[in-house]
């Protein structure tokens, strides 16, 4: 796939979200950050549900689109972390 990794937790044999691994690590930070900050902000408001307000399938929901953008996020996170160590013995 030219370098390219494949997201984790695709539905299909042939992946077609990809991360650019050579991508500027502030990009890949970036992206990161928005599933993160997004699983967080859904977090919270998921904290401010009582038993009466939650339904049983909306849970679920919430909890299959908290692990999707959760593996997004740290698979973008492993990969900036892979690039700043290269970063960092590059420079010593």
């Amino acid at each position: 796939m030219n370098g390219y990794i494949p997201l984790p937790n695709t539905p299909s044999e042939h992946p077609v979200l990809l991360i650019n691994p050579n991508a500027p690590l502030v990009d890949l930070l970036a992206c990161a950050d928005q599933r993160v900050r997004a699983i967080h902000k859904l977090m919270t408001r998921l904290s401010c549900m009582t038993a009466h307000s939650a339904d049983e399938t909306d849970l679920f929901q919430i909890a299959d689109i908290a692990a999707l953008l959760l593996s997004d996020g740290v698979a973008l996170l492993d990969v900036a972390q892979g690039r700043a160590m290269t970063l960092v013995d590059k420079a010593a």
